[in-house]
């Protein structure tokens, strides 16, 4: 058994979303975060997607259970934990980005998709943006380098165990293949 539509769209959004935000921070704003930059506009409304679709990805869960595979029990440990990580860092990353953006005084703030202001986030006096900003980056390398180990786990499966796992986020339930064990 596969993963529902609904579980795919949410993963390969996500990973759209992710690949287009790391270039973007990467290759496009290269720390030019000034409000009118269009680029920095782009990020943070991919930002607020990210997140949303992360939330959303958690209530589904409750429609969507994963595949049941057999698997050893160490394997299942860092399968878990693997993607408890990519949870928690879709959440963090957005998060303090957010929190680390703060325009300059009297500069408004950047509009959402091009339509909504999008509000700056405070309370947090005792963080510099500087402080926040840098978190913001650790948390996206680690981030990057979990996908990294999803992507290399998803070939491994693949390539070498053949056991369906890929094919069931690719072609969902209907084909039944994503529960053959080795």
């Amino acid at each position: 058994m596969g993963w529902s539509l609904r579980a795919r769209l949410f993963h390969w959004l996500t990973a759209i979303a992710i690949t287009a935000q790391w270039a973007i921070g990467l290759f496009l704003l290269d720390g030019m975060a000034m409000a009118g930059n269009v680029w920095l506009t782009i990020h943070l409304s991919l930002g607020l997607v990210i997140l949303a679709l992360t939330l959303l990805r958690f209530g589904s869960r409750i429609f969507d259970r994963a595949p049941r595979r057999l698997r050893l029990p160490l394997v299942a440990i860092v399968t878990a934990l693997g993607h408890a990580g990519l949870y928690a860092l879709l959440l963090l990353v957005p998060l303090t980005g957010w929190l680390g953006y703060r325009p300059a005084p009297f500069m408004p703030p950047p509009l959402a998709f091009g339509l909504l202001p999008m509000p700056v986030l405070t309370g947090l006096e005792g963080i510099s943006q500087r402080t926040m900003l840098s978190l913001h980056a650790l948390l996206t390398w680690a981030l990057v380098a979990l996908v990294a180990l999803h992507a290399l786990a998803a070939l491994f499966h693949a390539i070498v165990l053949r056991d369906g796992v890929l094919g069931g986020m690719l072609r969902g339930r209907d084909r039944g293949d994503g529960d053959r064990q080795p």
